[in-house]
């Protein structure tokens, strides 16, 4: 099956805040995003972002209002997901840019319009073999 998916983002910083703007996620490990320039301080820099079909990754400001720019990334169909936790869910298709702004202590979910979430909260019981458990 071959679904139209968003495979990632772009994200660069707009504001001093940014630099307290941790990128969490459920498969890969948490970073800051931070102001980057680009080569020679001129403009800001892009941070390439890939996201699997079921992650979630969440933009967490350790204090401040961050600002950015997202832009999704992936197949000409594709849709990425952004709910942020006070402001509307907007979904954003692929090449097209957004910015957000985020108040005080407000985070971000950033997902793949084609998420499939767990129907149950563990792995099932005899899911790898009769009497086997985890």
């Amino acid at each position: 099956m071959n679904d139209p998916t968003c495979n990632g983002f772009r994200i660069r910083g707009l504001n001093a805040d940014c630099d307290r703007l941790a990128v969490q996620s459920s498969e890969q490990t948490t970073w800051v995003l931070g102001r980057k320039s680009s080569w020679l301080g001129f403009g800001r820099g892009w941070e390439e972002v890939a996201i699997q079909k079921n992650e979630l990754i969440v933009l967490r400001p350790y204090g401040g209002s961050p600002e950015f720019e997202i832009e999704a990334l992936g197949d000409k169909a594709g849709v990425l997901v952004i709910q942020q936790a006070r402001g509307a869910t907007r979904s954003l298709r692929v090449g097209s840019k957004r910015v957000v702004c985020l108040d005080r202590d407000e985070s971000c979910v950033v997902r793949s319009a084609w998420i499939e979430y767990p129907t149950h909260p563990g792995v099932a019981p005899g899911a790898y073999g009769p009497g086997l458990r985890v």
